[in-house]
């Protein structure tokens, strides 16, 4: 797994979620993602991939395109790495 997280105004954040599809139909890569308001104004998103390569796979499939479009996003993803723990509560 591979976590990153993007914390944007939340016009953008609405902006950006709706061309990239990430809830509406999500990658295959894309283990989880979730996402809250911050602050003020701000919406903060966390998304889990099955690997770094899927992040690369789903910037040149979705997100390039929209960049040749639109340009550039003001705020972009952290990417953090490879968790070292985790938990899921069991169902």
């Amino acid at each position: 797994m591979f976590v990153e997280s993007i914390t944007a105004p939340e016009d953008e954040w609405h902006e950006w979620n709706e061309r990239l599809r990430l809830h509406s139909d999500p990658p295959r890569a894309l283990v989880l993602s979730i996402a809250w308001r911050a602050r003020e104004g701000t919406v903060t998103q966390l998304n889990v991939w099955d690997n770094p390569g899927a992040i690369a796979e789903n910037y040149m499939e979705r997100v390039l395109p929209i960049v040749q479009e639109h340009g550039e996003p003001d705020n972009k993803p952290k990417r953090h790495g490879e968790p070292i723990a985790v938990y899921v509560r069991p169902s």
